[in-house]
């Protein structure tokens, strides 16, 4: 139907009040023509004055300024102006002005057998505490390690490294990382590496290539790979670390054995490919360095932990590593811990305070039970079982102490727990579990042969030896 038509439809219904049959009948067309006619005409009604019409030359000029602006800062600003609508309205009001983001092309990239390795950390937020995830992957046969760790310091940042080139027997020929502080102190005016972590490059002779700022499609591959990880983090619950980290290893094997979409082939299989640099015969040690100051009560904090030191100097130097804790001075290693990740705890060793108990003699026994009580809770729960059967605790406790100085601590507390679970609470018990002499006898030599015990000889005179000379 023409225009002029429509235009006469419209005349004769609104102006002639004629009926849709005489409209029909009067200029020859069908009634269903004419009813289409009619319901297509819209009525024209004024414009409705929006909330944010006030506002107008507001946004248009914040828009002006910053061509960038979120929605979310417009209505922030709006509502210092007291704007009383919503931030849907503000949303779907300045998407006429908001400007996208053009897309980027990039070039793909390919890489040599054994050319580059993309590292990267992650985060992860799990019912136990925050872990960090450290995430390297071979560029060539897009091999994965993962492996999560309570903390993202460089300890970890370096037993990462160690543990990935022993998974893949090997090292790359170039590592890309991200600006980390771990990795590049300062870019400008030329870049800057940290001093440590050039010492693992050089003793694995691996070449350092950071990416341009804001440039993260330049390590694309341990970027994506992220993606799937905390894909795999988010449908898994795990009692503690520990568990959480067999289950991610079991992921990523099987991962590493499926066929990639890319490549058409599993990164286990490619991985023979790739050609390495052969790792060196020792093994990089991944340890932090700080210096702390020892207490007057014979302790220095380390992570809001307190760990006990013998008597010393006022200052010594921590080697953090990601299982314990070394401390020295002026060289020379004073003590050993295990590393706690719980806050504010205190780590005491009894031998530590060998020499107090020496000065206080009148404190002695008392202080060795305080001590080795405090020590472990396999200790306590050995001295408890022993009370109920009657024994002394103080002169136990003293027993044990006497243990401790002849065998290691992990030995100690292997074979308390070994008593614990049998309801054996007797110190002989544990003597027969470390094979150690009784710690009530002296120091005896228990040679293999017996008979070399009844060996007798006659003695000389030493003016023998004078003629001689």
């Amino acid at each position: 139907m023409d225009e002029s038509l429509e235009s006469r439809v419209r005349h004769l219904r609104a102006v002639e009040g004629l009926s849709i049959r005489q409209i029909a009948t009067a200029l020859g067309i069908g009634k269903k023509k004419v009813n289409r006619v009619i319901r297509q005409q819209k009525v024209q009604k004024p414009p409705r004055q929006g909330i944010l019409a006030p506002y107008e030359r507001l946004i248009e000029q914040w828009y002006l300024e910053h061509p960038y602006l979120h929605a979310q800062q417009v209505f922030a600003r709006l509502q210092s102006y007291g704007y009383p609508g919503s931030y849907v309205m503000v949303v779907m009001h300045t998407r006429k002005y908001r400007r996208t983001k053009t897309g980027t092309v990039y070039h793909e990239l390919e890489f040599l057998p054994g050319e580059e390795a993309q590292v990267d950390w992650m985060q992860w937020k799990t019912p136990f505490g925050v872990v960090y995830g450290f995430v390297f992957i071979l560029c060539f046969s897009r091999y994965l390690f993962v492996r999560l760790y309570p903390r993202s310091t460089m300890e970890f940042f370096l037993a990462g490294h160690i543990e990935a080139f022993k998974e893949i027997g090997g090292v790359p020929h170039q590592c890309t990382y991200d600006n980390l502080r771990s990795v590049v102190i300062k870019r400008s005016p030329e870049v800057k590496f940290n001093a440590q972590f050039l010492d693992l490059s050089r003793h694995y002779r691996f070449s350092i290539r950071p990416c341009t700022p804001g440039r993260a499609n330049e390590k694309g591959r341990v970027e994506r790979v992220i993606r799937d990880v905390k894909d795999f983090l988010r449908v898994t619950s795990a009692r503690d670390l520990k568990d959480l980290n067999t289950q991610l290893t079991l992921w990523r094997h099987q991962r590493n054995r499926k066929e990639h979409r890319r490549t058409g082939k599993p990164p286990a299989d490619l991985l023979t490919q790739e050609r390495l640099i052969a790792l060196p015969q020792i093994h990089a040690k991944p340890y932090r360095v700080l210096i702390a100051q020892v207490s007057k009560t014979g302790f220095v904090e380390f992570e809001t932990n307190r760990y006990s030191v013998p008597p010393s100097g006022p200052t010594c130097e921590i080697f953090a590593y990601p299982e314990h804790i070394e401390i020295a001075q002026q060289g020379r290693n004073i003590a050993t811990h295990k590393r706690v990740f719980d806050r504010h705890q205190k780590i005491e060793n009894p031998l530590h305070r060998e020499r107090l108990i020496r000065i206080t003699p009148h404190y002695k026994y008392h202080r060795i039970h305080q001590l080795m009580s405090g020590m472990d809770s396999s200790v306590r729960h050995f001295l408890a079982c022993a009370a109920g059967d009657g024994q002394d605790t103080v002169a136990v406790a003293y027993e044990l102490f006497r243990l401790l100085r002849q065998v290691s601590r992990e030995m100690l507390m292997s074979a308390l727990r070994e008593a614990n679970q049998c309801g054996i609470c007797k110190v002989k018990y544990l003597v027969q579990l470390l094979k150690v002499p009784h710690p009530s006898q002296g120091n005896p030599v228990y040679p293999q042969d017996h008979r070399l015990l009844d060996i007798t000889y006659e003695g000389r005179d030493l003016s023998e030896y004078d003629h001689r000379c």
